[in-house]
């Protein structure tokens, strides 16, 4: 009964977000459907609701998102944006290299939802390169999370090694062909064949003033960043620090002092109401949204216990583990877009039945590979749900371009787990 409410409340929220629903509001009906479903009241239903959307985890996450949001409207209206992406891509020298690269920087800041943060960029250089949406989409969400098999600061690698007992880098060299596959898919199916822009020939003067126009242009997004992991403060007050250097850099600009951005003819005081204007504008609440509805999908989920016991019925039974892992792993992970729900669920249950430190590695591998994949495609996935928000893009147009990428990863893991088993 669990996996088909599971089911049906899934498919309610992707019809509903493929008829152009609001992403949030499909959510909670989603939520709502499978609460009532499951024997939840509704006002137990509301009471969920209302504790995930005054939750300081949840009001903190809205307030990043604004504050991205307002960061990225801000990077774009003063070419802060478009001075970076012409940065990087006269440092690496290529429109294909900087629109592979971009979003994997990115996901070394460890944001909730920062594809949002790289999706004005890729898409910047998909138009250079004639991308449709849906494929700068895919691109913006392959190429930041494929780094998460092997990042060894990722809070979710660092989990699974504590919780398993696994010796960490032999976690992440079993996962290393995973991420390169990603990579090498992701390339082959987005931007193979497409032909670069025509660029000129610059000298190494040009070159090292471009290395130095990059780290300019790119600090209002890296200098929060390093505050934040240097002295512990929340993200938000380092994304607040990125909007002043932001606006910093515009002042300096203005003033001719920084090359490369068109000076304004505009007043003192009709900057300070434009640049108002321009945080105003920047303001998304249509993603504001999808976070509140994400939360209280998360919410309903965590009140039903029925996933443990079913689980525990399924091995009692004689089940084959690994078939346990792939149907528990996909479930719990696709249905709550989080690797850590497999991780939490499967690892205390199966990691101890293996019978060598070497098969626990690989049940792990398997369990965290499952789960991470899930979690990836998920409905509630919040980057997903941010990207496609951002390229108008629906999901259905997106699980398409997954087609080969999906088989292809989860046919790799089964030839690693059943090679090194």
């Amino acid at each position: 009964m669990l996996l088909f409410t599971l089911i049906l409340s899934l498919t309610l929220v992707i019809y509903l977000a493929n008829k152009k629903v609001n992403i949030g509001l499909s959510l909670v009906l989603g939520a709502f459907l499978i609460g009532i479903l499951n024997g939840l009241k509704i006002l137990s239903i509301i009471n969920v609701f209302l504790k995930a959307v005054l939750d300081p985890i949840t009001i903190e996450l809205a307030v990043s998102i604004i504050l991205i949001c307002i960061l990225g409207q801000l990077m774009e209206e003063f070419k802060i944006l478009d001075r970076m992406v012409f940065s990087l891509e006269k440092v690496l020298m290529s429109a294909k290299a900087t629109i592979l690269v971009v979003p994997a920087i990115m996901g070394t800041m460890l944001v909730t939802g920062g594809a949002l943060l790289s999706a004005p960029i890729v898409d910047s250089l998909g138009k250079r390169l004639n991308l449709s949406p849906e494929k700068k989409a895919s691109i913006n969400l392959i190429f930041r999370h494929a780094l998460y098999f092997i990042y060894p600061f990722s809070p979710t690698i660092i989990l699974a090694a504590k919780v398993g007992n696994l010796n960490l880098w032999d976690f992440i060299k079993l996962q290393f062909p995973l991420s390169i596959l990603m990579y090498i898919i992701g390339y082959f199916i987005y931007l193979h064949g497409v032909e670069e822009p025509v660029r000129d020939n610059i000298t190494f003067t040009e070159y090292l003033k471009n290395i130095k126009d990059l780290l300019i242009y790119l600090s209002p997004i890296y200098i929060g960043i390093v505050a934040s992991l240097a002295y512990n403060i929340p993200f938000y007050l380092s994304l607040i620090m990125g909007i002043i250097v932001c606006i910093l850099i515009n002042y300096l600009s203005c003033k001719g002092i920084l090359r490369g951005i068109e000076k304004t003819v505009l007043s003192n005081e009709n900057k300070k109401s434009n640049l108002l204007k321009i945080m105003i504008k920047g303001i998304k609440p249509s993603m504001v949204y999808a976070v509140l509805g994400i939360m209280c999908f998360k919410g309903i989920i965590q009140e039903i216990n029925e996933i443990n016991i079913l689980l525990n019925q399924y091995i009692n039974k004689g089940v084959p583990l690994e078939v346990i892992i792939v149907l528990f792993g996909v479930v719990a992970s696709f249905a709550t877009a989080s690797t850590q729900t497999a991780i939490a669920l499967l690892y205390p249950i199966i990691l101890p039945l293996a019978e060598t430190e070497h098969i626990k590695l690989l049940y792990a591998m398997m369990i965290y590979t499952t789960g991470f994949m899930a979690y990836f495609i998920s409905p509630l996935h919040l980057c997903q749900v941010l990207t496609l928000e951002y390229y108008k893009v629906g999901t259905k147009e997106l699980y398409r371009n997954y087609k080969f990428l999906l088989p292809a990863v989860y046919l790799t893991m089964l030839i690693i787990y059943y090679v090194y088993k």
